[in-house]
């Protein structure tokens, strides 16, 4: 804004001829760029009291990006009865954070969508395992309900339950009511008030509409259509420095709870509590793998589906106007007219008050259009594995502790006929030729142990190593690769990028064959006097500048000069000689032909028997073709940097793989492994039960042998199906071998485990599995057992769990067994 000021004060400078005039104007011009320069001020409505779900706005003012954008932001709290859409609609608010819920006030207000913050909703209802322990038997309780909880009455819908037979009370904004029994439930956000009912030991059951597969945005920023229509520069700008807040809070959590704690802490909660809502957060919002305010119609197609579905909506409800989608500004004719008009009845002040105002609108425009562009680059993740697949260049992992490779991308066939899988079956050293094996060796060792010697700089290596092809030929190849540390920082992997360098080392060959040649015949010698004028050059000069030796003798030497260095150049070159100082450096010199070319120069000064300066021998090397390969090498290790780089967030998608079934996509035995000893201590710190339940198909080998291992393996993806679908956000569920599966189940009663199993078992009893023309029934086997009630480790725990599976057997099949309490 400070640069349009100066625009416009020059530009009233420049066009006027009179001092008076000019001093008129420019005051004119200043009093009408200062209303252009004020901040935009506006409202966001928060939907709750201040807290860390709001981190990303506080961090947007708190860095100055609501500033830079032009926008001055105040924050209002909600409180019980408050409803943020009607704030915004009443114009008490330009902005508000609302739930899914908007979707039901489009039908009377004009309300609009500008972006999810959270990819899921936090909404959950928290029930007192005292009171109930499944929906139905809320019936005629009270329970306490907030504004905007319209995603958990459409659960109880879902459920069955009529809404009209709920007893609804309003929202006290704490869990007090639910601790002492005022109510049997509460609505609430998983990212806070678990932690506080935890605290208080309050046992309790978790109820999420995600769970019952209805998976709605959360905490959606939001407008009118008359603010988008009325400012739609100032909306963009808003949306575009709130991403830009959120993005950092993610980044830097443990800054933003300082922040919270300093100036916004008005629950007077704890650094530990906001720690909780911060991790809690991030799982929702999932800011690694999906961006911040990343928009599906999609998914909201879907969400006003479901509504429909429950008779909240209308079934085909329009979504046009209710999803923003940011519009380049276009230019008002009829502003033009009215401009012109008043520039011809104000002159030069309204000329200069529309070019100042459009410069600012200009200016943050492309401001907030820059934000906007940034923000969508981050949505380029699932671009990543297309280019990967694709890439001409070999992309692969190689694990150092096996030597084995963990991944080789499908281009390894065109480079060197075999294909990924024969690359992976065989160690590093077979995918090198002997004498590239050592020194890939020797590089890898002394890699290794700069990194283990704190140089971290060493982890990027780039060497030319020669391959074998199938074929019996030997492939040059260039490959450029990243140390990947684990937590402990011990190297543990090498990502690398493998290409085929056999047209560079033909052409790199026959430069070498040139620059012998060129070498052949000395550089370029000259010899002056001491104020510059030629005393000799040698024959390579005339290959050099195109000038016959003998021609430039007595010539100053200044007959090079190109004219592209300035007059400082020469000038800190002719001190230094002139100094009795070896000079050397590079300069861009012309020829006789008037072309310019570059050259490397030594420069010795020559002293006499008493030390005074003589002459200078001056040695020059034409290095214009070597600079332009060094510019274009230079160039292509920026463009294998940028890939490696996008290669990198391409980990995430990988890891995920690693720990999934391929048949049924569940979590794997690896992951479950992996996460039921934290599942265990997390259950024996905080105190809550843990149940597992195993079960398998019976008679499952009967089925393969019958109707064959395809037919068993639909079978075993349509309980996979029935199990996904049936578990609460936060269960865990594996295929643990065969026809086996496990669930592990946090937070829930034995006797609500049992009911939940029992539910599966006659559910999966009476689905049909129809394969061509056979309609094929099975039944399962299910058994169950809970810390601390049957064991006090995790391995036993699966043990008890496994041993009651087998007693389910034992004792017909198509039973629920739990495991008998532990002694002691």
């Amino acid at each position: 804004m400070g640069e349009a000021r100066e625009r416009a004060r020059r530009a009233a400078h420049s066009g006027c001829s009179g001092l008076l005039a000019r001093l008129t104007l420019f005051c004119l011009a200043v009093c009408v760029a200062l209303p252009a320069l004020a901040l935009d001020r506006v409202t966001l409505q928060l939907k709750w009291r201040h807290q860390f779900q709001f981190a990303g706005y506080y961090i947007a003012l708190e860095k100055g990006y609501y500033r830079d954008a032009g926008l001055e932001v105040r924050f209002l709290e909600a409180g019980p009865h408050t409803d943020p859409v009607a704030e915004v609609i009443s114009g008490r608010a330009q902005f508000g954070v609302g739930s899914s819920e908007l979707l039901l006030s489009r039908q009377t207000h004009p309300v609009v969508a500008l972006a999810p913050i959270f990819q899921h909703s936090p909404f959950e209802l928290l029930v007192r395992a005292d009171r109930a322990s499944n929906l139905h038997e809320l019936v005629g309780q009270p329970i306490m309900m907030e504004t905007g909880s319209a995603e958990i009455l459409a659960l109880f819908e879902k459920e069955g339950v009529e809404r009209d037979k709920l007893v609804i009370n309003s929202h006290s904004l704490g869990v007090d009511a639910l601790l002492n029994g005022q109510v049997a439930a509460m609505s609430a956000y998983s990212t806070t008030e678990p932690y506080l009912l935890r605290q208080a030991g309050l046992d309790y059951n978790e109820f999420s509409a995600r769970a019952g597969g209805i998976d709605f945005y959360g905490d959606i920023l939001f407008t009118t259509e008359s603010e988008l229509r009325s400012h739609p520069e100032r909306t963009r700008a808003f949306l575009a420095a709130s991403l830009e807040g959120w993005q950092y809070a993610m980044r830097h959590i443990d800054e933003s709870i300082e922040l919270i704690m300093a100036k916004y802490n008005s629950q007077e909660r704890t650094r530990a509590h906001y720690r909780f809502e911060a991790e809690e957060t991030q799982r929702l919002m999932q800011p690694d793998l999906v961006a911040i305010g990343h928009v599906n119609p999609g998914r909201w197609r879907h969400i006003a589906d479901t509504y429909a579905a429950l008779g909240m909506l209308p079934e085909h409800f329009s979504l046009d106007g209710f999803l923003y989608a940011i519009e380049l500004p276009r230019f008002d004719r009829g502003l033009l007219a009215a401009l012109t008009f008043a520039m011809a009845v104000a002159l030069m002040l309204a000329l200069l008050s529309w070019r100042v105002h459009g410069l600012n609108l200009r200016l943050r425009g492309e401001i907030a259009q820059r934000k906007a562009s940034h923000h969508k680059l981050a949505e380029s993740e699932a671009l990543h594995r297309l280019l990967t697949e694709n890439s001409g260049d070999v992309i692969w992992m190689l694990d150092l502790a096996s030597q084995m490779f963990d991944y080789v991308s499908p281009s390894v066939q065109r480079l060197r006929g075999f294909t990924p899988e024969e690359v992976m079956a065989q160690p590093l050293e077979n995918a090198l030729t002997p004498q590239s094996a050592e020194k890939v060796a020797a590089l890898m060792g002394e890699t290794v142990e700069r990194l283990l010697a704190g140089d971290t700089e060493a982890g990027y290596v780039t060497a030319e190593v020669d391959q074998p092809h199938r074929d019996g030929g030997i492939v040059p190849t260039e490959v450029v690769t990243t140390y990947l540390l684990d937590k402990a920082g011990q190297p543990v992997k090498i990502l690398g990028v493998t290409r085929d360098i056999s047209q560079r080392k033909a052409l790199e060959a026959e430069l070498r064959t040139r620059v012998a040649a060129i070498e052949a015949a000395a550089d370029a010698i000259v010899i002056t006097n001491i104020q510059g004028y030629l005393l000799y050059a040698n024959p390579a000069f005339n290959l050099q500048t195109g000038y016959d030796p003998e021609s430039v003798k007595g010539r100053h030497s200044r007959i090079l000069n190109s004219g592209k260095h300035p007059r400082e150049f020469y000038a800190h070159l002719w001190q230094t000689v002139l100094a009795g100082q070896i000079w050397r450096g590079e300069l861009i010199n012309r020829r006789k032909n008037g072309e310019f070319y570059e050259e490397e120069m030594t420069i010795s000064p020559v002293k006499n028997d008493h030390g005074e300066l003589q002459c200078f021998v001056a040695i020059k090397r034409d290095v214009s073709e070597q600079r332009a390969m060094e510019r274009a090498l230079q160039a292509a290790n920026q463009e294998l940097q940028e890939n490696l780089e996008k290669i990198g967030r391409l980990q995430v998608i990988l890891a995920e793989q690693a720990v999934r079934d391929s048949l049924t996509g569940l979590y794997n035995r690896r992951y479950l492994d992996e996460t039921l000893p934290r599942e265990f201590a997390r259950a024996k710190h905080e105190g809550y039960s843990l149940t597992v339940a195993m079960l398998d198909v019976d008679f499952f080998k009967r089925i393969n042998d019958t109707w064959g291992h395809p037919v068993g393996d639909e079978m075993l993806k349509a309980l996979a199906k029935r199990l996904r679908e049936g578990v609460r956000e936060g269960d865990i569920v594996c295929r643990y071998g065969g026809e086996e599966f496990l669930l592990l189940l946090p937070h829930i009663t034995q006797q609500l485990a049992f009911e939940r199993a029992e539910r599966l078992r006659l559910d999966f009893a009476e689905s049909v599995l129809e394969c061509v023309d056979t309609r094929i029934q099975a039944t399962i086997s299910i058994g169950l057992a809970s810390y601390p009630d049957h064991a006090q480790a995790p391995d036993a725990l699966i043990e008890q769990a496994d041993a009651a599976l087998y007693r389910a057997k034992r004792s017909g099949r198509n039973r629920t067994e739990i495991a008998p309490a532990a002694e002691g």
